[in-house]
C-alpha cells in the first residue's frame, strides 16, 4: 500500500478545550452532538463530583443503570480534550462517536498519524427525538448501532 506525502495527509486529531471544540462544531444545542459531548464532558467533570441532574438530561435512559455514579467515567476524562467533530457510524445516521483525546502537551506527541491505545476515548452518541436531541449512550471504545437504543 502506498503511503501519503505528509503534506497529503489530513490534519492530525487533537485535543481542544470544550470551548473551542464547541464554536467549530456550529450552532449549540441538543441537536449537535458536540455540544451533547461538551455537556457530558463537563457534568462528569464537575469539582464536586459529577452532575447527576445536568447528566439525567444527556444521557440515555436505557444506558443509565451502567453507569452507577458516574465515578468511573469522572476517573476517565480528566487530562481529555474533545475533538471538534462527530463521526458519523457508516451504518446508521442516527449514531455518531464523539473523541476525546488525552492532551499529553507538546513534549510528548506521538507522530501525528499515530494514535496510542490509551489515548483516545470514544462516546457514542444517539439521536433519540423523543428526548429532545442526540444522547451520550456508552464511553470507553465504540459501540455498534444495533446495540444502542433508538426511537424507531
Amino acid at each position: 500500500m502506498a503511503q501519503l506525502p505528509p503534506e497529503d495527509l489530513p490534519p492530525p486529531p487533537h485535543p481542544t478545550s470544550e470551548v473551542e471544540a464547541l464554536v467549530a462544531a456550529g450552532p449549540p444545542g441538543p441537536d449537535n452532538p458536540v455540544t451533547v459531548g461538551a455537556v457530558f464532558w463537563t457534568a462528569v467533570t464537575e469539582p464536586d463530583g459529577p452532575d447527576l441532574t445536568i447528566l439525567s438530561v444527556v444521557v440515555t435512559p436505557e444506558s443509565w443503570p451502567g453507569w452507577g455514579d458516574f465515578t468511573r467515567a469522572a476517573a476517565l476524562l480528566p487530562g481529555y480534550g474533545m475533538a471538534h467533530e462527530a463521526t458519523p457510524s457508516v451504518d446508521d445516521p442516527d449514531v455518531v462517536y464523539v473523541r476525546y483525546l488525552r492532551d499529553a502537551g507538546e513534549m510528548h506527541r506521538v507522530p501525528s498519524d499515530t494514535v496510542l491505545v490509551g489515548d483516545i476515548l470514544i462516546a457514542t452518541l444517539v439521536r433519540r427525538p423523543r428526548l429532545g436531541g442526540w444522547r451520550v449512550h456508552a464511553l470507553g471504545d465504540y459501540v455498534r448501532p444495533e446495540r444502542v437504543p433508538h426511537d424507531r
